[in-house]
């Protein structure tokens, strides 16, 4: 298994392993960036997305010709 931290090769059954990574200092490194907002995960914005979907519902309920 590789460690995605420092991606060194280890094995499941090192006593150092702190899995999914190769040890606790890996870990930490990790919780590090995650606290440290390094890491994210993509947002939606509801109300643009309600509103662009408003806005889609209106184009395809007008009859053609109609403006």
């Amino acid at each position: 298994m590789r460690c995605p931290i420092c991606d060194k090769q280890f094995s499941l059954d090192d006593e150092n392993a702190a899995l999914p990574f190769c040890s606790v200092r890996c870990k930490s490194i990790d919780a590090k960036r995650w606290l440290n907002e390094e890491y994210a995960f993509e947002t939606v914005n509801l109300d643009r997305l309600e509103e662009e979907i408003a806005g889609l519902d209106a184009e395809t309920s007008e009859e053609p010709g109609e403006n």
